[in-house]
């Protein structure tokens, strides 16, 4: 071996340790990822630049899954391609896949009433999630009619279809209309590997058809449970624009709505619990898939089994996407309708945020109404606000606030 390819490989394991270490401490969700990744990648390590995290992170935003989680692997991509990206991927989501997991199978801590508070701890962190996010918009008069006109429209009509239909007509409506972008000097560097898409496309029809066929088989649906999971997962995480919020709302209509493979309750434990995890709200999968699985009647191996199902078909298809379209947005990054379009997908991310925020509030709300204990509703009150609050404040970390409802909780009971 060379000194350039010992020093390149050198490299590329400092890199990986740097992921790591993202991956244990990279707590408070999405919308704290980006000036983690920005202290340690560009300022402290100086693997790429400024300027390069935030075209990674716009390229990332227009693709569904989940963007911080492509930025990172995209930049593994970048700098060692896919087998870097692969392992930086693994290394980045593993820690709060496995605290996700093991959160899931312990029966006594997700049955205990300490955990009371934790639907009003979701719901702050929502209202404040849609706060935040209307911030980074750039604020015309389109992006906000998209904004709203996404979020409203998510809430009213539930089907994963508003997702992907709303992106194209939001990025349409901005290219065309919006006037201010000036043209770019292309970046080509890689060549396209369309092997990537072909297999993101066979996984998806394939394990949509296997999905639909099986599902009529309810009398062997025990056996096939894995399956559906896998199918029903990738699915979501494949049609996901938006990130981990709208993968909640996803959740929500998949698993609590439509199939009733978990309660809302439970949901809302598994919601509040990602907030406290590190690295990717997409972990999320990781939790309901287990769930699903013991309320399936299955024992600790069914449970590690979805917990696993859950791991690999919510990222792959996002991370398939990468490797794929990456090389294509490199070199196609200087068209002006493609730039135009950044704004407006942008906005209906956002909005897509407030559609999880209307659903999983109005539940929150409609628990509020039929409580009989006041001491009780001022207290959930009290902690839905505090919790918005205190992430205004941006000096209480994430999981703090969650220890606070899980500590008053305990209080309470």
């Amino acid at each position: 071996m060379n000194r350039s390819a010992k020093i390149q490989k050198a490299r590329h394991f400092r890199f990986l340790r740097s992921v790591f270490w993202l991956g244990l401490t990279s707590f408070g969700g999405p919308q704290m990822h980006l000036p983690y990744f920005k202290k340690r990648l560009v300022d402290k390590q100086k693997f790429i630049s400024h300027d390069e995290l935030i075209e990674i992170n716009a390229f990332c935003s227009i693709l569904p899954g989940p963007s911080t989680t492509q930025t990172i692997t995209t930049i593994g991509f970048k700098l060692g391609g896919p087998i870097l990206a692969f392992f930086t991927l693994l290394l980045w989501a593993l820690p709060g896949a496995i605290l996700m997991a093991i959160l899931a199978m312990s029966p006594k801590f997700l049955e205990s009433k300490q955990l009371q508070n934790i639907e009003a701890c979701v719901a702050g962190f929502l209202i404040y999630a849609v706060i935040s996010m209307f911030k980074w918009m750039k604020i015309t008069p389109l992006n906000i009619a998209i904004f709203l006109i996404g979020g409203i429209g998510g809430y009213l009509v539930r089907s994963p279809w508003v997702f992907p239909l709303g992106v194209i007509l939001s990025a349409a409506a901005s290219a065309w209309l919006v006037k201010d972008e000036k043209p770019q000097k292309p970046s080509f560097t890689k060549s396209i590997k369309w092997r990537n898409l072909t297999i993101f496309f066979a996984i998806f029809f394939i394990v949509g058809f296997t999905g639909l066929l099986l599902t009529k088989y309810k009398t062997e649906s025990k056996l096939l449970k894995p399956v559906i999971l896998f199918e029903n997962t990738y699915r979501m995480g494949a049609l996901s624009f938006g990130g981990g919020n709208v993968l909640a709302a996803m959740t929500v209509e998949q698993y609590v709505d439509h199939k009733k493979r978990m309660t809302l309750e439970e949901l809302n434990t598994g919601l509040g619990l990602i907030q406290a995890a590190p690295g990717p709200n997409f972990n999320l999968a990781v939790y309901t898939n287990s769930i699903a699985m013991k309320n399936d009647g299955s024992g600790f191996g069914g449970q590690l089994l979805g917990s696993l199902i859950g791991l690999i078909a919510v990222f792959m298809p996002g991370t398939l996407l990468v490797l794929f379209a990456y090389p294509i947005w490199e070199k196609l990054n200087s068209s002006v309708y493609l730039r135009r379009s950044i704004n407006g997908i942008f906005a209906i991310s956002v909005g897509f945020i407030l559609t999880a925020c209307l659903i999983i509030n109005q539940n929150f709300i409609l628990k509020l109404s039929n409580y009989s204990n006041k001491m009780q509703l001022l207290t959930e009150i009290f902690v839905c606000l505090m919790t918005v609050a205190l992430l205004l404040t941006k000096k209480i970390p994430t999981p703090f606030i969650v220890l606070f409802a899980i500590i008053l909780g305990w209080i309470m009971a």
